[in-house]
């Protein structure tokens, strides 16, 4: 169970949802057909920087000990990565913005930045799940786009989505990294902020 909830939380860590959601944009939405020459203009930059950027300089803070664990299990050692995070979206952003891309995909964006705001206040005090807003800041975005952008209700890949969040926050309870508290918290978190935003950009 350790190793299967240990596969779970990695390919569905908080860093790789950017990734998926803009993969997911070119399977569920008009975007394959505006943006189809573009796709690789779109996804390398976000995969640069929310992913590679942020993982990189993350483990290099891990090297340098200025954080103790790359699972950054101690509340203290989460606001650093918080902010180098927060710092490359917002390049990411200034990036899309510049090359005219809509606003509800740029509100998409911007949600993780307000999340990951909102649970480093809350990280003074208490653990939140960053596995599970991450991973429900994709459900949002992704509900908030089909029904206010595509004016659409692919429930099949809503079941999945949510399926999907179950076993991500099932895997962080096994391994012992959160409380259920922790888990619901940071589902509710990241899924009203991604939802909404959206919805303001829509």
């Amino acid at each position: 169970m350790k190793i299967y909830a240990q596969f779970i939380s990695s390919i569905f860590q908080p860093l790789l949802m950017p990734i998926y959601s803009v993969a997911l944009l070119f399977i569920y939405t008009h975007f394959r057909f505006i943006y189809a020459t573009q796709f690789f203009n779109i996804i390398i930059p976000t995969a640069l920087f929310t992913f590679v950027v942020p993982g990189f300089l993350i483990y290099l803070m891990f090297r340098l000990n200025v954080i103790s664990d790359l699972s950054l299990l101690k509340r203290k050692d989460r606001f650093a990565p918080y902010a180098i995070t927060i710092l490359c979206f917002g390049f990411l952003i200034y990036h899309f913005y510049t090359s005219g891309l809509p606003l509800w995909f740029l509100m998409m964006l911007i949600a993780p930045i307000i999340t990951m705001a909102v649970a480093s206040i809350i990280t003074l005090w208490w653990k939140i799940s960053a596995h599970m807003f991450g991973i429900s800041s994709l459900v949002g975005g992704v509900m908030s786009i089909c029904y206010f952008v595509e004016k659409s209700n692919p429930y099949l890949l809503f079941m999945l989505l949510f399926v999907l969040s179950g076993m991500v926050g099932v895997s962080r309870l096994i391994l012992r990294r959160h409380t259920p508290n922790q888990v619901y918290a940071g589902f509710v978190l990241g899924f009203v902020v991604s939802f909404t935003s959206v919805w303001i950009g829509s």
